[in-house]
């Protein structure tokens, strides 16, 4: 299992100046908004259906190198004395960035370390920054943000300047010449959790979940899903862009894992969703029956708890083409619903459904039309019944199919996505399917989720340029 291809750099942009806003700052602290990867913010009141249609380039900056992690935002950061809102973002050669999210001016970098392979899922192999990082405020306008660099370490920086916090970074979480962490770090109840795969699908790796203490700067435990490194077996990666979900109420962790290197290539806990304790121990799991070119998990599982439901959901991505329902507490009671949402042999159908409690509706980023089914490539919105189960709302067929796709963000009634190769983002009404906007080709590829907050969509484009549009 590898992820796709990702471009090569191309031309500059041009940048202008986001205009002030007076609201409150919101900050987007983790991938997908919050613990559970839901990819919603509820607090978005700028860009709405009234004025998606008029969203423009507000600036854009040369970040020098291929982006695949969603940017993440810390309002209010105390720089040089003044409250600033500030977006960052890394790149797959090592770079963290901490921008001034109103006009694109770099605050300060750092690099985290890169790794040069003979994996060229990446233009020229090398690896290291690959997923989001997450934010932790210590008090008004300080905090750390935490990072998997491409040294093998997770590291702790000061949001404001950008330096390393005393007993970090912890190291040996993963052996950089053999893995990578494609993921998004979670931030929990005083716990990182980790996720970590490999550059491409060879052997000898080993896939795990790592959990960090915060406060010892220690690793205190893992999940192996194919058995750890003493007994022999490579593979089980955890590839998914959002990397472990966490379920608030009792802190229990959701990984979705790829193929074990042997035969069963669904060993152990490989092939599967996962359900952990808050120390990493198994409470469930669900390895489903599956054919098609490539059977793994390369998704993050999403929790969400619809209206009437009396459970909570968790839904995953296979890329067989298959989304799988779960109650929480039961996966190992298999899966409640079964969507073939794209073709069963395109295995670039990975990434996360996003969640509106508002509509009421899970969105999919389709890569492909179904091979057994109504649903189109492009973007698919499912319907909660009071009964738990998903029934089409409505779909729209736009962009490039047969090329992974973004994970969605929703926020204010609108529903945003970027088609991968096709490299245009796209925005639609969240309640009725309409097309609101698109930026046009101009951002290179996009395979990185977009981060809506204070009145400007972020994108992280495959052309190295981190973008900001606004209305």
């Amino acid at each position: 299992m590898t992820l796709a291809a990702v471009s090569s750099l191309v031309g500059a942009v041009a940048a202008w100046a986001a205009p002030a806003s007076t609201a409150e700052p919101v900050s987007w602290l983790t991938y997908g908004f919050n613990d559970q990867r839901t990819g919603y913010n509820p607090s978005e009141k700028i860009i709405g259906v009234g004025n998606a249609a008029g969203l423009h380039t507000l600036w854009s900056v040369n970040l020098g190198d291929v982006m695949i992690a969603q940017p993440v935002e810390a309002g209010a950061v105390n720089v040089g004395g003044v409250p600033t809102s500030v977006v960052y973002e890394g790149t797959e050669h090592g770079d963290f960035y901490a921008i001034r999210a109103t006009d694109g001016h770099q605050i300060w970098h750092r690099n985290v370390g890169s790794v040069q392979t003979t994996c060229f899922d990446l233009p020229d192999g090398v690896y290291g920054i690959g997923g989001a990082a997450a934010i932790s405020f210590a008090g008004p306008g300080t905090g750390v943000i935490y990072v998997a660099g491409g040294d093998g370490s997770v590291h702790a920086l000061d949001l404001a300047t950008g330096s390393e916090r005393t007993g970090w970074p912890v190291s040996g979480v993963f052996t950089p010449a053999q893995e990578h962490v494609w993921s998004a770090v979670n931030l929990f109840a005083g716990k990182l959790y980790v996720t970590v795969a490999s550059h491409c699908d060879r052997a000898p790796y080993h896939g795990d979940t790592v959990e960090i203490d915060v406060t010892k700067h220690a690793i205190i435990d893992r999940f192996y899903p194919a058995g750890p490194p003493s007994g022999g077996i490579s593979g089980g990666g955890i590839w998914g862009y959002g990397g472990a979900a966490v379920e608030p109420s009792d802190g229990h962790v959701f990984v979705a894992t790829g193929n074990a290197l042997t035969t069963p290539e669904n060993y152990l806990y490989s092939d599967a969703v996962v359900e952990l304790s808050p120390s990493l121990g198994v409470l469930g799991s669900n390895s489903p029956s599956l054919v098609g070119k490539d059977v793994d998990f390369g998704a993050t599982p999403i929790l969400f708890h619809p209206a009437g439901c009396p459970v909570t959901l968790v839904a995953a991505k296979n890329k067989s083409g298959v989304l799988f329902v779960y109650a929480e507490g039961g996966l190992n009671a298999g899966y409640r619903q079964r969507l073939q949402i794209a073709s069963v042999n395109d295995w670039r159908f990975n990434g996360l459904p996003a969640w509106d409690p508002v509509t009421n509706m899970l969105y999919i980023s389709n890569s492909t039309n179904s091979s057994s089914g109504p649903y189109l490539h492009g973007m698919v919105a499912l319907k909660a019944a009071a009964d738990c189960s998903l029934s089409l709302a409505w779909q729209r067929s736009v962009g490039q199919s047969f090329t992974s796709v973004s994970s969605p963000a929703v926020a204010n009634g609108v529903v945003y996505y970027g088609d991968g190769r096709g490299s245009q983002e796209f925005a639609f009404d969240a309640a009725t399917g309409t097309q609101l906007w698109n930026s046009g080709s101009t951002t290179g590829q996009l395979f990185a989720a977009p981060t809506v907050a204070n009145g400007e969509l972020f994108v992280a484009g495959g052309d190295g340029y981190l973008y900001a549009f606004g209305p």
